[in-house]
């Protein structure tokens, strides 16, 4: 590697600053004091000390060994949000380098756009997937499901479209089977789910790259609002008016009806009887044929 102008031979393992990485924070120290004296603060030292030690010194990317501690969300882009240990990751230099480049690839030659967010809710069975589905631009639009990304952790969905590609004369009975097991939930795989979820969050503080984001949401998120309230986004909130009795046929017309579905619509009836759901604006849906 060059060190002070030439290039050495050095330990595999040893770790040095390059030229260009120099030049770079002496220009930010021109042209942004305020970074170098937070990156030299006593406050900032120690959060970063407890976000490697909550990460065991790895990158959380790769697993390698991490050197670096990075802001999920830039401090460019939220600078408010620089001492926040959640928004704080443990990185390794080559997992740095890809980042950093796809935030300047974004910020430099990313369009941005007037960012409307729709938060969807409804009974289950009610047809969230099915009304956002005739709503979204797939080139520009956002979408968080929790069940469409349940199944596709837990390869339900990729079985579901290959047994769907394997036979085109498909029986009514093997696609409802098909529907069903895109619902299908794995507590093992529902960490991951919500840490999609909290990184989506996380990113939604400072993105203005999409036309649309849609948050499908079967329960009012206290987090979620209050976030939208501090973004200055145009915030929707809507609620399918499918019927408790419809939503119950239709789960019970595909096998999906269980307890489970039960006690998350009597959670439902009871925050409907609180007021959470006051902001939602009703949308009517079409009744499908029995």
């Amino acid at each position: 590697m060059f060190k002070n102008g030439k290039r050495v031979l050095v330990d595999f393992d040893e770790v040095s600053r390059s030229e260009y990485d120099k030049q770079y924070n002496r220009r930010r120290a021109v042209e942004k004091p305020d970074y170098l004296k937070f990156y030299h603060s006593t406050q900032w030292q120690k959060v970063r000390a407890e976000a490697m030690t909550r990460d065991l010194d790895l990158c959380v990317r790769c697993g390698n060994k991490g050197y670096l501690v990075d802001h999920i969300v830039p401090s460019e882009d939220d600078w408010s949000n620089r001492y926040d240990i959640d928004n704080l990751e443990t990185l390794c230099k080559k997992c740095h380098q890809l980042k950093t480049k796809r935030e300047w690839t974004k910020r430099h030659k990313g369009v941005q756009r007037a960012m409307k967010v729709h938060v969807i809710s409804g009974y289950p069975g009610s047809g969230m997937a099915s009304y956002v589905a005739s709503m979204v631009d797939t080139s520009h639009d956002l979408l968080f499901d929790y069940d469409l990304l349940m199944s596709s952790l837990n390869g339900n969905l990729i079985e579901s479209i290959y047994s769907d590609n394997d036979n085109q004369s498909n029986s009514q009975a093997k696609l409802s089977d098909i529907k069903s097991r895109l619902h299908q939930s794995n507590i093992d795989i529902y960490e991951y789910v919500e840490l999609i979820y909290e990184m989506i969050l996380r990113k939604l503080r400072t993105e203005r790259t999409f036309n649309n984001v849609w948050i499908l949401r079967t329960f009012p998120d206290e987090r979620l609002k209050n976030l939208l309230v501090t973004t200055g986004y145009d915030v929707e909130y809507l609620r399918l008016d499918t019927t408790r009795e419809e939503c119950t046929r239709r789960l019970k017309t595909v096998g999906r009806y269980t307890d489970s579905m039960s006690t998350t619509m009597d959670k439902i009836d009871r925050l409907d009887d609180e007021g959470l759901f006051d902001d939602y604006k009703l949308i009517k849906t079409k009744k499908r044929k029995k």
